[in-house]
């Protein structure tokens, strides 16, 4: 018994282990088959919004051809971005940035789109002037551009605050809105791929529920993480925790 015990085991063990590889290796087509088909699909995309700038007039047709195309081209682009911040491997670019500096200039990036929205986008008073630190800053950006969009697009806030400053060992970034919240129960599914709180709205407003998937994947590559947290009386504050890694002096 006890020799077949331990065969068993074996075999069991051997099975587990083929199945894990065999999970991986399909994981990594799903993501390579993703990867080239939106590859595929951005080039004659890209002629189309082409092709539509030179269409001459503002006829009904023309606006919806220029306004369907590009939310296609952002969705292709989101897939493509989060397709590349999961590639093994993936490789972090570190560099010395004031990420106070960072915040204030991707919130003035945002503000023409703000205006026209006629939402209130600015830094929040509580937000530190400096904070240096070494991380990668493009990936920290692109973290920022999805959390901004994301409260500006889908919150229903007429305010936008966003701040950073350090508590302890961590850099907190934070966007938050007075809008109408995130309903219990999903502030965390909110950052799973694809998922949408409201599938009724985001037809209107646009967006495939990527945006918030890519941020959270940003935030664990930083050795991070990002949450929601319900504002009183209402409104939602996304807080993306990373931590500090000081400039050497």
């Amino acid at each position: 018994l006890g020799v077949v015990g331990v065969i068993l085991f074996f075999v069991v063990t051997w099975r587990q282990r083929m199945r894990i590889r065999a999970l991986a290796r399909l994981e990594k087509f799903r993501r390579e088959f993703i990867a080239d088909l939106s590859h595929e699909i951005k080039t004659p995309l890209t002629g189309i919004l082409g092709a539509a700038d030179l269409m001459d007039g503002d006829s009904p047709l023309v606006t919806m051809i220029k306004k369907e195309a590009g939310r296609l081209n952002a969705l292709v682009q989101q897939i493509l971005d989060l397709a590349r911040l999961e590639r093994e491997g993936e490789v972090l670019r570190r560099e010395e940035v004031d990420l106070a500096e960072l915040v204030r200039e991707t919130v003035a990036r945002f503000q023409p789109k703000a205006r026209v929205a006629g939402i209130d986008l600015a830094v929040a008073k509580a937000s530190a002037p400096s904070l240096r630190g070494v991380c990668d800053p493009q990936l920290i950006a692109e973290a920022l551009d999805n959390l901004i969009e994301n409260a500006l697009r889908h919150s229903g806030s007429p305010t936008v605050r966003v701040s950073c400053a350090q508590t302890g060992s961590d850099v907190r970034l934070v966007v938050e809105d007075a809008g109408r919240g995130v309903p219990p129960g999903e502030s965390e599914r909110i950052f799973e791929r694809f998922h949408r709180v409201d599938p009724a709205r985001t037809a209107e407003t646009g967006g495939a529920g990527l945006g918030l998937a890519i941020v959270r994947r940003i935030a664990r590559l930083q050795g991070g993480e990002v949450v929601c947290e319900p504002v009183v009386p209402h409104g939602a504050r996304f807080v993306m925790r990373l931590p500090h890694q000081p400039v050497d002096s």
